[in-house]
């Protein structure tokens, strides 16, 4: 099991330790793009999809952002097995 998936499967399982640079990792992999933005926040857009902002700086990432992303793994044909 390489990385990424390693990294997905701690997402689908809710763990609290996720951080923000994983998360953007995560989101470059998937073909999110970075939208222009200053501050603490980045937003991560791809045509047909719901857009995901990361705050930088919440390290680990709240709970409500976990599921964001779980949801985004979701649409993008991820399922949590």
């Amino acid at each position: 099991m390489g990385k990424y998936e390693k990294l997905i499967k701690r997402i689908f399982e809710g763990k609290s330790d996720i951080t923000p640079d994983e998360a953007v990792n995560i989101l470059k992999k998937l073909d999110f793009k970075s939208t222009p933005t200053s501050g603490s926040h980045r937003t991560f857009r791809k045509p047909d999809r719901q857009s995901v902002t990361i705050v930088l700086t919440q390290n680990p990432l709240k709970q409500y952002l976990i599921e964001k992303l779980q949801e985004t793994l979701k649409q993008e044909g991820y399922n949590n097995e």
